[in-house]
């Protein structure tokens, strides 16, 4: 099994976990300031995601090296 890096954890799951407050609050809520800041947070999670990604191929890579 591959081992993931600690930010492409975080970056999945803070991801999953704001898209489904985003889907519920966007059902129960009408007001237009509840997508705004939800819009401000996925990038951040996509940001870790990324990063996490990448951090992990440059691990492999290593290891495949050695």
């Amino acid at each position: 099994m591959k081992k993931f890096h600690p930010f492409f954890v975080i970056g999945t799951v803070g991801t999953i976990v704001i898209s489904l407050l985003h889907i519920l609050f966007a059902l129960g809520l009408s007001s237009r300031s509840v997508h705004s800041s939800f819009f401000g947070i996925y990038p951040v999670f996509i940001a870790f995601l990324m990063l996490g990604f990448f951090l992990t191929l440059k691990k492999q890579k290593q290891n495949k090296a050695v």
